[in-house]
């Protein structure tokens, strides 16, 4: 008998209180920081609280000289790469020709916004609001098709939501957060086609599983780090038999993944062939809709081009910048990048007279990545007594019923342990053969995982029970863990202002900032980013 909608999704009542609850929360400071409590500055003579939004403009762009089409952030109303991604999302509404190295669709989904609200502030940052704001549900849900056990969703949602890198991609116009939230809804699809118990469910889920990874590698390179990981987890399950197919499905399985996502990559060049470009000069474009023209020798040559340049930009990027950093210390969140700085025109501090700065500061929430880092090694480091568990079973329990029974909680902690581990070094260790310099925010596709792999420490932790050594009390590991997670939104207070451009004084900001080589810089830093990427 098929299961329940709900059944197979694994929600009730409470997983939907927690969804409401976390997405609420999460749309709140996505859509309405930076929220400045007004009731310190200026007590009894304003409104306790102030909620700037997304659309604000951190300089005033009215201002002689602001808003020209070279100006390079802070001297303009864009806030770092948003002077590139979203004046090309407006040139593709207008049919005008750019030239970026990254995949048309994220911009493309940018455009939607600005079309929807305008050319400002508010229209080039919705889009990435919403996908920000989108990726909290869909990691909760996602960790509910991983492991049974609600807590383990719950903290994956709490640490996605108040994780620093994650907050400041979803309130940019730059285009990471994008393809980061269509790579966790191809993780869910496939674990919905997965965990299916009809022909039907499992069919229809990994179609989706091949759109949604196309409309990921549509959005950025990047994401072949998740295209591959669900293409090695699902051989793997195919060669330990955790996972079978009839031949119709497995037919379907097959042309899903290695047809749909090449299919849904090449379609998100639609609007891309329908403007001329100066890097193949064609004297018309290679498709137009009014009236219906279409040129394959057109479509073919954009496309090769497009191709040719991207690969040749990204190995031959050599301009420097002051906030590259190593692969290898990604992890450990080190080094992150100053998106924006002021120190003009902000006022003076009510209290000590001191004037104002503001800064965003795309630093991860560190009492999560270092956890996640160490979480991580400990998982790698469990590994093999999993495996060693698992096979012991399996001999003991020969019969394929007994097995299942046996073996199945073991089983799903070791295909939980896989996967984590998998997802995070296809999205990590790549980087370490990539020429050009690198950022900090490259990590972003690593984080899904590394979070998944704090939640499953975590839930760990709250299995706990026991007696002190030498104590006559008895500990639960609730208590730690619950503790954390307070702990992860005590700092994401902490390093808000830094995440939102609030206005501090320098001596505040200073102190906000725990890694001396990234101390707040002035404006001409920011003069050496020369491309976007």
């Amino acid at each position: 008998m098929t299961q329940s909608r709900a059944a197979w999704w694994r929600l009730d009542r409470r997983d939907l209180y927690w969804l409401l609850a976390l997405t609420l929360v999460a749309g709140i400071l996505r859509f309405g920081s930076p929220i400045f409590l007004d009731v310190f500055a200026h007590p009894a003579s304003s409104a306790p609280i102030s909620a700037w939004g997304i659309g604000h403009n951190y300089l005033d762009p009215s201002l002689p000289g602001l808003g020209k089409p070279n100006d390079i952030a802070p001297n303009s109303p864009f806030v770092f790469d948003e002077l590139y991604f979203a004046n090309d999302a407006h040139n593709d509404l207008l049919g005008r020709d750019y030239f970026d190295p990254e995949p048309p669709l994220a911009k493309l989904i940018i455009a939607l916004g600005i079309q929807l609200f305008g050319f400002n502030s508010f229209g080039w940052r919705f889009m990435p609001a919403l996908f920000g704001t989108a990726l909290i549900p869909l990691m909760y849900l996602l960790a509910r098709q991983l492991l049974t056990v609600r807590f383990f969703a719950v903290a994956a949602g709490v640490l996605t939501a108040f994780d620093g890198m994650t907050f400041v991609e979803s309130r940019t116009a730059v285009i990471d957060i994008i393809p980061i939230t269509l790579v966790v809804l191809a993780y869910l699809f496939f674990h919905l086609h997965l965990n299916a118990d009809s022909v039907s469910r499992q069919r229809w889920m990994i179609v989706l599983t091949g759109i949604t990874l196309g409309l990921a590698l549509g959005s950025k390179w990047t994401t072949l780090a998740a295209y591959g990981t669900i293409v090695v987890i699902l051989a793997f399950r195919l060669i330990v038999r955790w996972t079978r197919y009839d031949g119709a499905t497995g037919g379907i399985a097959l042309l899903s993944l290695a047809l749909l996502p090449g299919v849904v990559y090449a379609l998100s060049f639609t609007r891309y062939l329908m403007i001329t470009h100066g890097i193949t000069n064609l004297p018309q474009p290679a498709l137009s809709f009014i009236p219906f023209h279409f040129n394959p020798g057109r479509a073919w040559t954009e496309l090769r081009d497009w191709h040719w340049q991207t690969w040749h930009y990204h190995i031959t990027l050599t301009a420097p910048h002051i906030f590259y950093s190593p692969w290898w210390s990604w992890p450990l969140d080190f080094r992150p990048v100053v998106y924006y700085y002021t120190d003009k025109g902000l006022g003076i501090d009510q209290t000590s007279g001191a004037p104002l700065v503001a800064e965003i500061f795309n630093l991860g929430n560190p009492v999560i990545w270092w956890a996640a880092t160490g979480s991580l090694l400990g998982i790698v480091g469990g590994l093999p007594a999993l495996i060693r568990d698992y096979r012991s079973r399996h001999a003991l329990e020969p019969a394929e019923a007994a097995l299942r029974h046996a073996a199945g909680p073991v089983q799903q902690r070791l295909y939980l342990s896989i996967f984590i581990l998998v997802a995070f070094f296809a999205a990590w260790l790549p980087f370490s053969r990539v020429p050009r310099g690198l950022f900090l925010y490259h990590m972003l596709g690593g984080l899904p995982p590394m979070f998944l792999a704090l939640a499953l420490t975590l839930t760990y932790l709250r299995t706990l029970r026991g007696r002190l050594p030498g104590f006559a009390i008895r500990v639960s590991g609730a208590v730690p863990a619950y503790a954390y997670l307070l702990m992860v939104l005590g700092f994401f207070i902490y390093f808000y202002p830094l995440w939102t451009g609030l206005p501090l004084t320098a001596d505040a900001l200073n102190n906000h900032v725990w890694f001396a080589f990234v101390k707040p810089l002035p404006n001409w830093c920011l003069c050496y980013w020369t491309s976007p990427g």
